[in-house]
């Protein structure tokens, strides 16, 4: 637990709360680790959701199925990533997706009690855990109208432009790794595949990004913003 521990720390769950103080915890609210397989769910959808998780290694996508079947990405997680926060609180606590692994991924699992249980000793970190919470539960919101945002626009330069601002924004960098993979991320904008591939040649050709692989760099980051309003 000590090495997830070091993992787990710089997640905004434990800002200005010590390893000692993580580890307490754990063990407080008897959180366990577990490994899935490729494509294994961790929870489908109208499953009562009672944990958060925090993503140790690997990769989850949150899916849902349109009515005649296609698969959508709602986002991808990577590691140090939450998922299930706010459906613990939410007053049905059941999934309206199903969560899956891409890949061989692992996972700690912590209960939702010792966010609304208050130790005896109502030790500082406790409150501070709580606040942390809240936070993270604000920023979901802002994540979800981002997501609103992407689904929103009227093209598929627009829809790539506005994630890639999103990243952006996170990294505070002009050259970084995709965190989906090329199908992953047409099924999270919501376009097919070859689409979005002639769209990111399209954009490299005007010399607004260009594309190695999974990795990303922005060359005309004012003509990126002016593509997602």
């Amino acid at each position: 637990m000590d090495e997830i521990i070091k993992i787990i720390k710089n997640n905004i769950l434990f800002k200005d709360i010590n390893e000692d103080e993580i580890k307490t915890i754990l063990a407080c609210s008897k959180a366990y680790v577990q490994e899935f397989e490729d494509n294994e769910v961790v929870f489908e959808r109208q499953d009562t959701v009672k944990s958060i998780g925090i993503v140790i290694e690997g990769t989850f996508n949150l899916v849902t199925q349109k009515y005649n079947g296609t698969r959508v990405i709602v986002t991808s997680l990577g590691s140090n990533d939450l998922f299930g926060e706010a459906l613990i609180f939410s007053s049905e606590k059941r999934s309206p997706y199903d969560l899956v692994s891409s890949g061989h991924s692992k996972a700690i699992f912590i209960s939702y009690g010792v966010f609304i249980n208050m130790c005896k000793e109502v030790c500082l970190f406790h409150k501070t855990l709580i606040n942390n919470m809240l936070t993270i539960l604000s920023d979901k919101i802002i994540m979800l109208n981002n997501k609103m945002h992407i689904l929103n626009s009227d093209s598929i330069k627009e829809k790539i432009a506005v994630y890639l601002i999103s990243i952006h924004n996170k990294t505070k960098a002009l050259t970084f790794e995709m965190p989906m993979k090329r199908q992953e991320l047409s099924e999270f904008l919501n376009v097919t595949r070859p689409s979005l591939s002639r769209e990111f040649s399209n954009m490299q050709n005007d010399n607004i990004i260009e594309v190695d692989r999974s990795t990303v760099k922005i060359l005309d980051l004012e003509k990126l913003y002016e593509l997602s309003e």
